[in-house]
């Protein structure tokens, strides 16, 4: 029921993630909007707003909010917040037998962080320094962090509004896509559940990434269902420049630095029913760029490679068990650690989670449920790699952070979804973010700004 709720409503026919329409990606997290077919019959008259609706233009809106607490946010008195994750509007249709196309807007985009003006007493990897082009602090760059201290409900990137923007090309098994589009890297984290960014694995949160190129995919079907797909898509490789401190200049994150375009191979199958298993591998996509002139750890190249393994049991329907194991290879390249003066050794952050889903029908209209995970992932990063090296504020390589995610939800007619969610979250080292003070009475306690909790409302119309 859960993975049946993240796709559209005209799509739903079993409540696996598997069943989806040919024009979308296994892994996309916001299970975008195009079953491209026909509208089918269409009402002579509405109570409300007629939306138009046909073969070539059809029009789609999905919408999330939700209200919590943020221990990350406490400092200045901002733990308990009301925002808006996402208001897309989505356009998409078939322009003839073998093209079709989708252009999704959200004008709500908090999830980049932003040039910090810092607080006393506070280490901020985010603040300006003297190099470079003129960067101006924002006041907002404090709670606009890293992953570790951020507002938004949506954890995915976009090109300013735009979330994604395609065009399909669809041959019997093969599909080609061109644009901007969301990368199928491992479950998305609403397809595996989550009902924000707040409560979602910070695997899903780094997984969760939209970038601009091509791909190309091959799908076996069986009597209608999908049963294995392989794709191979070639992208710019620039999603996850943030993740790993790589603030280059404040420019725009969807700017290409890479001198060498991603590679990523994924796939899935479905070897016996209620099975589903995937795999993804990223390879050359390094992040940034060496800028000899202008040398800045916050400013240069990052290696940014990936694999994933996923796997998801569903013995019956409405309960399931899933889970996710990764490789993230990150860190500095020699010849930039070289022009810096640091460590070359690649990163590894190894990380797994594993999670399950229990729903039940109360009526006709009305689904009860609940989704529990477990995460482990290596605290580290290029960050904690050069505050290690410099012997700074007790930082050491090795480290590792955890989080339980209790989420309950309640469907309502398969287009609406209220839910609530508490996540327990270990931070081995929250001082590098800002969320606790790096001198003072207070300096250096792990055990706070830690947990989160909050409600959802999401709702999806098409």
């Amino acid at each position: 029921m859960l993975l049946g709720w993240v796709l559209p409503a005209a799509a739903i026919a079993q409540p696996r993630a598997s069943d989806a329409p040919a024009g979308t990606s296994p892994s996309t997290n916001d299970a975008p909007l195009p079953d491209t077919g026909a509208a089918g019959p269409q009402p002579d008259h509405t109570d409300g707003l007629t939306l138009p609706q046909g073969e070539k233009f059809r029009l789609a809106l999905r919408f999330l909010a939700g209200y919590g607490f943020d221990g990350a946010q406490a400092t200045l008195g901002l733990e308990k917040q009301g925002r808006v994750g996402y208001a897309i509007v989505g356009l998409f249709g078939k322009l003839d037998t073998h093209f079709s196309y989708l252009v999704e807007v959200n004008p709500v985009d908090e999830s980049v962080p932003l040039p910090a003006c810092g607080e006393q007493d506070f280490f901020f990897p985010n603040m300006p320094e003297a190099f470079g082009p003129n960067v101006h602090c924002e006041n907002d760059g404090r709670v606009r962090v890293d992953d570790y201290r951020f507002i938004a409900l949506d954890p995915l990137r976009q090109q300013g509004p735009v979330r994604q923007a395609y065009l399909d090309y669809t041959a019997q098994s093969l599909r080609v896509r061109m644009g901007r589009f969301i990368l199928p890297l491992g479950f998305g984290w609403e397809e595996a559940g989550s009902l924000s960014a707040k409560d979602a694995t910070h695997i899903q949160r780094i997984n969760a990434s939209a970038d601009f190129g091509v791909m190309a995919s091959l799908t076996k079907r069986t009597a209608g269902r999908r049963v294995a797909e392989v794709s191979v898509a070639v992208t710019l490789g620039e999603g996850n420049r943030f993740h790993d401190y790589d603030y280059f200049y404040w420019l725009d994150g969807s700017l290409d630095t890479n001198s060498w375009p991603a590679l990523l191979i994924s796939g899935m199958v479905e070897p016996a029913p209620g099975l589903e298993l995937r795999g993804a591998v990223k390879r050359g996509g390094d992040t940034g760029s060496k800028v000899e002139r202008l040398p800045n750890f916050f400013a240069s190249k990052r290696t940014d490679n990936a694999w994933i393994v996923s796997v998801r049991y569903r013995p019956v329907r409405y309960a399931s068990v899933f889970g996710e194991v990764v490789r993230y290879t990150w860190g500095l390249p020699g010849t930039t650690a070289d022009i810096l003066g640091l460590d070359a050794t690649p990163l590894h952050k190894d990380g797994y989670y594993i999670g399950g889903e229990l729903s039940y029908p109360l009526a006709d209209q009305i689904t009860i449920g609940t989704v529990v995970t477990r995460e482990e992932l290596s605290r580290d990063d290029s960050l904690v790699q050069l505050m290690s090296q410099q012997g700074r504020f007790g930082v050491r390589l090795g480290k590792t952070e955890r989080a339980s995610v209790y989420r309950f939800y309640v469907d309502i007619s398969d287009l609406v979804r209220v839910g609530a969610y508490r996540n327990n979250l270990s931070n081995p080292y929250p001082w590098l973010s800002g969320i606790v003070p790096v001198a003072g009475d207070r300096a250096f306690d792990p055990g706070r700004g830690s947990n989160k909790w909050g409600v959802t409302v999401a709702f999806h119309l098409r």
